[in-house]
């Protein structure tokens, strides 16, 4: 079994987020860096979920099945509280369940990139109600 692979670019060591002596100026660019973030996992979400067709495409399930969890797990859960209720249902239904299960079972590859395409559409979506 091949290790998961963690994006840790994103998070705080315990010393920027003890740092008493920061000013307003350093705690805007926390949030301006918050929003970027969000982009960055949407980016993310969508080069792993085109690695995973690439890598079912040769037939390499298990290396699908873990670029599509770490899409999810490492990156489609942060978004889950800012695009909202309806939208991450949504995309968690796709990534999680629906792909992890079409994965395991074998299914042809148009219905993986069905799959992705929904999610796809749920990202569009997602970036839409970030900038809005």
């Amino acid at each position: 079994m091949s290790p998961l692979i963690y994006d840790t670019s994103s998070t705080l060591s315990f010393a920027q987020t003890n740092n008493t002596q920061s000013n307003s100026s350093e705690n805007m660019t926390l949030l301006t860096n918050s929003e970027k973030n969000t982009k960055d996992y949407i980016s993310n979400i969508r080069s792993l979920l085109n690695q995973t067709i690439d890598a079912y495409s040769a037939n390499d399930t298990e290396k699908a099945k873990e670029l599509a969890t770490t899409a999810y797990l490492d990156n489609f859960e942060h978004l889950e509280d800012p695009i909202g209720e309806e939208l991450a249902e949504e995309g968690e239904e796709l990534l999680r369940e629906q792909l992890g299960t079409q994965i395991d079972s074998n299914a042809s590859i148009e219905e993986i990139k069905q799959t992705i395409n929904a999610t796809n559409k749920v990202l569009d979506e997602a970036e839409k109600s970030l900038t809005s």
